[in-house]
């Protein structure tokens, strides 16, 4: 399947609306939901970039251990 230059920008605007969408959310299951989407919008931007979710996770791992993360409620 090939990727457009298009195809990439819709799937930033869906993320751009979805986290719209999480961050109107009043209750835990729609949070799940919203968090849902994003993630499959995470997965297919992977796709287009042609790595794997794997390399982003490696990729979070050594941002958190440089910079630390957000479990602590600092930002």
């Amino acid at each position: 399947m090939v990727h457009t230059s298009e195809h990439l920008t819709e799937i930033k605007k869906k993320i751009e609306e979805e986290v719209h969408e999480y961050q109107e959310t009043t209750n835990a299951q729609d949070a799940l939901e919203e968090l849902a989407d994003i993630l499959e919008l995470i997965h297919t931007a992977l796709t287009i970039h042609e790595v794997t979710f794997e390399d982003l996770e490696k990729i979070r791992i050594a941002k958190k251990e440089k910079r630390g993360g957000f479990e602590e409620g600092i930002i």
